[in-house]
C-alpha cells in the first residue's frame, strides 16, 4: 500500500499476492515525465507465482526502458518481452497535464475507470487477449479531464461492486483508496493490485 501526491496528481496504489505468496502475478508502475506528463501501468501476468511474476516483471521492465514512448509503441515493446513467457494482461494511462487529456490503451481483463467531475463515468473495454509475443493491434481512448476527475485502474483479482460509489465523491484519492482496500479478503483467492489517481488543481 502506498500513498504519493505528484506534482498534479494524488495517487493511492495497493497491492495483495494470492494466499500471501510471496511473488504476485501482479506489478505496477507509475512515473511523471518530461514535457508535463504521467505514466501509469499495470500488468497481470498469467496465472500466479513465479512465473506470472516474470511476465509482469517483463512488462514493467520493458516500460522503464524507455517511459516516454508512445502508448502503442510501449505495448509493442512490451508484447515482445513477453515472448516465451506465460504471458500478461497489460493496461496504461499517459496524462498530459498541460493539455490536461488522460489516454488509454489497455489488453486483457484489467479493468480501467475515468469519473469526470461532472458524475459521467467511462469505462472503455481493454482489446481482447493478452500480450504474448504474437502481433496485435492496440486501441487508444483519450478523455479530457478536469481538477476533481479521478481514475482506478486494477486487476481482476479485485471484485469491486458498485464502482462508481466509490470515485463519485469528493474524498481524496487516499480514503478511496482505503475504502477500496476494505472490500479484499486478508487472504485473496488472486492476486490484486488497484491504482486510484485524483487530479489535482
Amino acid at each position: 500500500m502506498s500513498s504519493i501526491i505528484k506534482t498534479h496528481v494524488e495517487l493511492f496504489a495497493f497491492q495483495r499476492s494470492k494466499a500471501l505468496q510471496q511473488y504476485s502475478g501482479d506489478m505496477y508502475f507509475f512515473t511523471e515525465l518530461p514535457d508535463n506528463e504521467f505514466l501509469c501501468v499495470l500488468a497481470d501476468g498469467l496465472g500466479s507465482g513465479i512465473e506470472a511474476h516474470q511476465s509482469a516483471k517483463a512488462v514493467i521492465d520493458a516500460v522503464k526502458s524507455d517511459p516516454s514512448e508512445e502508448l502503442d509503441l510501449l505495448m509493442e515493446k512490451c508484447n515482445q518481452a513477453v515472448s516465451g513467457l506465460r504471458g500478461a494482461a497489460v493496461a496504461m494511462i499517459r496524462v498530459n497535464f498541460a493539455k490536461q487529456t488522460l489516454t488509454y490503451t489497455g489488453t486483457g481483463n484489467i479493468r480501467f475507470y475515468f469519473m469526470e467531475v461532472t458524475g459521467k463515468m467511462s469505462f472503455p473495454l481493454s482489446t481482447m487477449g493478452f500480450l504474448s509475443g504474437r502481433k496485435q493491434l492496440f486501441k487508444l481512448k483519450q478523455f479530457r479531464y478536469q481538477p476533481g476527475s479521478k481514475f482506478l485502474i486494477h486487476s481482476d483479482g479485485l471484485k469491486l461492486r458498485k464502482v462508481r460509489s466509490y470515485l463519485d465523491s469528493s474524498l481524496n484519492a487516499l480514503h478511496t483508496g482505503h475504502r477500496i482496500e476494505r472490500q479484499i479478503a486478508s487472504v485473496p483467492e488472486d492476486d490484486v493490485s488497484f491504482v486510484v489517481g485524483k487530479f489535482l488543481d
